[in-house]
């Protein structure tokens, strides 16, 4: 290298993961529209100006904070597309997974479901790749469940799916980690009235 030569460094994985766990701090107590870039960067300990060393606008720290959850929830479907077992036992661990997954991922999965619309066009349609993931296994395993005789005929897989999806999403509304049930706790119970509902 030549002396003098300026150096470009790229921002380190932790300080990025800072400023995204801050960011989503405050889009969960404050709201997305109410956060400003300041409030970002003091919730970190740097300058506003620093702040666009890892950004390029707010929406960014949105994208990413949200992205977050919908990794995790693809990560789990993969997980259970890879396993062995009956389409009620799958759903069931689908369930119990869920629930586990969004309380790992409280703040950023509540940010999910709470500003996902101010997301770009464009941006929205990557993540609801993540909810077509997640029907798309429900009616597979419900269909299998027919065939086999685990889940009666009469279901619609399609509505069904729907139905336990959004039961399981609800959790973003009235969860709260210091609250009466555990995450262990809601995942049974989701898994109890998934099961018995499609139970032949």
């Amino acid at each position: 290298m030549t002396k003098g030569a300026a150096v470009t460094s790229k921002p380190s994985k932790h300080r990025q993961q800072e400023v995204l766990d801050a960011a989503a701090r405050m889009f969960h107590e404050k709201g997305y529209e109410a956060t400003s870039i300041q409030d970002i960067a003091e919730e970190v300990g740097i300058l506003k100006g620093s702040l666009y060393y890892y950004i390029e606008t707010k929406e960014d720290l949105l994208f990413g904070v949200i992205k977050q959850a919908y990794d995790a929830a693809l990560s789990l479907i993969e997980s259970l597309e890879g396993r062995e077992g009956g389409a009620l036992e799958l759903i069931e661990a689908l369930a119990h997974g869920h629930a586990e997954v969004f309380a790992t991922t409280f703040v950023q999965s509540s940010v999910f479901f709470r500003e996902f619309r101010a997301l770009s066009r464009e941006r929205q349609d990557t993540i609801r790749e993540a909810g077509d993931v997640y029907n798309r296994f429900l009616v597979s395993q419900i269909r299998r469940g027919q065939r086999s005789g685990e889940i009666a005929s009469e279901i619609n897989p399609r509505l069904a799916a729907i139905g336990i999806i959004g039961m399981m999403n609800s959790m973003a509304f009235w969860y709260r980690p210091d609250g009466p049930a555990t995450a262990a706790q809601i995942g049974r119970e989701f898994a109890r009235l998934a099961v018995g509902g499609l139970r032949k």
